[in-house]
This record gives structure tokens, sequence and C-alpha cells, in this order.
């Protein structure tokens, strides 16, 4: 039944990435059909991200707190509707509630979802199985991408908005009879295959504001806020920049860019992705700090690549180089995940999760892609994108920093739970 649910959470998180990504694979036809300007066009994808951070931590407060099953099935329900809708929109206004809507609905869905994984697996697992549920996050942006253009370019791109809006609405029933895991089960050993009956794991005393609080008394979690904040600058940008860096910069033909940006994207993402969970849970064996070590040292081996890769001009080296920085990059993606969960009451992991998100957002790709096209406009795209490998090598450091204070985080929180029990 475990692995069913992962399965089932999987593929709406996939669904969750396609739809969310889709509208940047219709860009161009959007903007001819509805004369839209550049300006309006970015504030579509703004509308999604701002709206995402604002509702992730009272849906995280939600999901701490009622049936984990029908908060999911119930963002799934309306970001399904909410991409629907974009492609019934008839003007710039239209489309722009609509995808305000579809950011609360995912909103409902990322910081809940985690936590109940975390909880239908064993510990030891925590990070393989969160990095197998993030492996979505690479292949639905890849996916989206290329769904919009081909869907739009042949169909029109309000059916390339159906074409994935209805999927995720065929999602609803199978997120709302998802089993309902006790929550904290995999740090007391109540798993096997799956969850088993148990009781619930009393909450911490307080109110919403005191537990809040009490998360910033963490340090680990404190840093790998903010190591997740310099990553996320620095991938934001990354993400929205890359194809036109490698035309402009590089001088791939547009149509190559493009496909070496999802190629990349879908395989070497979904890799590091799945081995970051896999070495972290590995490495764990032999230190409780083995998840951060895992972060901090692919971080610090992309930091590097990235450099050569916006460097050399040689096609097979650069391309190259991208690849294996992309990939030591993302082995953070699953891995952040189970570092959080580990140090943090079972009965607030969906919380915290929701704050994490809004701090990277807010400190990170919110404004990443305008930062570096100001820097690019003043100076030079190659001059802004090179401020990214930067920021990616002080994550790493404070990530290896981090690996010093999680074994104290961790054993503080044990010893809460045995309490309890």
């Amino acid at each position: 039944m475990a692995y069913y649910s992962l399965a089932v959470l999987f593929t709406v998180n996939l669904f969750n990435f396609i739809d969310r990504q889709i509208i940047f694979g219709v860009f161009p036809l959007v903007g001819k059909d509805l004369s839209l300007s550049d300006a309006q066009l970015g504030s579509l994808g703004s509308a999604f991200v701002i709206l995402y951070m604002l509702a992730s931590v009272p849906l995280g407060i939600l999901g701490d707190r009622a049936r984990r099953n029908r908060v999911i099935a119930l963002g799934v329900g309306v970001w399904g509707a909410a991409t629907f809708l974009s492609g019934l929109s008839r003007s710039y206004v239209q489309l722009f509630m609509s995808r305000t809507l579809v950011g609360i609905g995912e909103a409902a869905y990322g910081p809940v979802a985690t936590a109940m994984v975390s909880d239908y697996f064993p510990k030891a697992r925590r990070a393989f199985v969160n990095a197998v549920f993030t492996s979505a996050i690479p292949l639905g942006a890849a996916l989206g991408v290329l769904l919009g253009g081909t869907v739009g370019t042949h169909f029109g791109w309000r059916s390339a908005f159906f074409v994935v809006g209805l999927p995720s609405l065929c999602l609803v029933p199978l997120a709302w009879r998802l089993p309902e895991p006790p929550r904290g089960a995999s740090d007391l050993a109540l798993m096997r295959d799956g969850p088993l009956a148990a009781g619930p794991i009393p909450r911490p005393e307080g109110s919403i504001r005191k537990e809040i609080l009490g998360l910033f008394r963490i340090p680990t979690f404190v840093m790998v806020c903010v190591v997740g904040m310099l990553v996320a600058f620095a991938t934001g940008a990354f993400a929205a920049w890359l194809p036109t860096y490698l035309h402009r910069v590089k001088r791939l033909p547009l149509v190559q860019a493009a496909a070496w940006y999802g190629g990349i994207q879908a395989f070497s993402g979904v890799l590091g992705v799945v081995v970051g969970g896999l070495v972290g849970d590995a490495l764990m064996k032999h230190t409780r700090a083995g998840h951060l070590l895992t972060i901090g040292g692919g971080f610090l081996v992309s930091a590097p690549l990235g450099f050569l890769f916006l460097l050399h001009s040689d096609p097979r080296v650069f391309l190259t180089a991208l690849f294996f920085a992309v990939f030591f990059l993302v082995l953070y993606t699953g891995t952040v995940n189970a570092v959080i969960h580990n140090v943090v009451h079972p009965n607030l992991r969906a919380t915290a999760i929701s704050i994490f998100v809004l701090l990277i957002h807010l400190g990170g790709d919110a404004f990443s892609p305008a930062i570096v096209g100001l820097i690019s406009g003043q100076r030079s795209l190659q001059a802004a994108m090179l401020l990214l490998p930067v920021m990616v090598f002080f994550a790493g450091l404070l990530a290896l920093a981090a690996s010093g204070v999680v074994v104290g985080d961790m054993r503080r929180i044990e010893g809460r739970l045995a309490e309890a029990r």
C-alpha cells in the first residue's frame, strides 16, 4: 500500500509541475493571440508564484491538523479546474485569475504530500522516497514546456490547457482515497510495508504562533532555509534564462537550445534527484549528517562545473559540463525534505515545509529572473549568469556547516518523541 500511495503522489506531483510549466511553452502563442506585452506575460508567471507563496503556510498548517488526503484532493481539484479554465480564457485578466488559482491549488499539495511520504516508509529510506517523489519536478517541468509547445503549435494554445487540466481532475478521487498514515509512524518504527494502526503522536503544546516561532529555534532548519534561498535564487534565474543564454551567448539555434534545455532538465534532473536520495540514505548509515553532506558536496561540485559551462566555447565541453552541473545540483531536491523532517516534530512537518517553500521563493526565485535580466541589460547576460555558481558554492559551504548541528537537533526531537510515547 505504501508503494501504491507513493505512485499516486508521484503522478499527482508530475501533473503539478506539468500544469505549472505548460504556460511557458505557449507564451509566444498567448502573447500573439491576446496582444500581450512581455511584462504582461511575465506577470502571468508571477501571479502563480506570489499566490503560491502566500497560500503555502496556511495550507501547510491545515495539512498538519486535517486529514492530509482530503487537503491534497482539494488542492488537485482546484489547480486542475483552474488549468482547464485557463483554456477558456478570452482576455489577459481571465487568464491571470485562472493562473492565480493554479498557484493556490498547488500550495495545498507539496508540503502536505512530502509529510505523508515520510510517514509511509521507514526512516532509513526517507531521503530516497522523497527523492522519488520529487523526481517528478524536473520531469514534469520538461514535459509541461514540451506539451505546451507541441499541442499549442498544432491545435492552439487553449487546447494545451485542456489536455493537461482534465487528467489532473481525474486524479482527485485517487488522492481522496489515499490511506492516511499515522503522523510520525516511521519515526517510532511502526512501519513495515505500509502504515500500521497506531495512536497519534500528541501535538506539541502551544499556539500556531508558538509552533512557528519554535521552528526558527532549530539551527538546522534555519540554516537549511538560507541554503534553500541561495539555491532557489540561482536555479530560478538559471531555468528562466538558460534557453536564451544557449541561443544568445552560445549561438545555438533556438529550437536546438530548447531541446537541450528540456533533455537535460528531464534526464540529468531526474537522475540526480534519485541518486541524491540513495546516496543520502547510504551515508546516513555511517553518519547522521549524511543527508547534509550529500547536499553540500553536490553544490561544491556543481559550482565549478557551472563556471565551466558558462566560460567554455566548445559545445562538447560546455554541454557536458551543464549535464553534470545539473546532476550534482539537484542531489539536494528530495534530500532536503528528509533533513527538515528529521529535525521537526512529525505534527509540524507540513507547516515546516510550507515555511521553507515560502522563504526560498521569497528570497530566491520570485525575483532572481528579473534581477539577472536587470544586470544583463546593464552589463551582459554572461556577467549576470556568472553570479549564479557563486551562490551555489556558498550554499554548499553553509550546508556543510549545518552538518555540524544536525545531529544535536535530531537527538532533541527523538527525545521528545520518546517522552511522548
